[in-house]
């Protein structure tokens, strides 16, 4: 490998080392970083179903009130 700047190239991917090209590199969703508590799962999923699907804009409440006629 011929570089005009010596030393800012990657090694070609047979030369690479493990931290580079391990078999985790290839799967960053599964490295074991979230919880693994069941109760958390229920938690987070009870927490979803108590949003409101279509929730109101903050201000919607005052424009409707700004415009409708009194």
């Amino acid at each position: 490998m011929s570089a005009p700047n010596a030393g800012r190239q990657s090694p070609e991917p047979e030369n690479q080392s493990e931290g580079q090209s391990g078999t985790m590199a290839g799967k960053p969703n599964d490295q074991g970083a979230g919880p693994t508590d069941s109760n958390a799962q229920v938690e987070s999923n009870d927490q979803k179903s108590k949003l409101a699907s279509n929730p109101t804009h903050p201000l919607e409440k005052f424009a409707e009130e700004k415009t409708s006629k009194k």
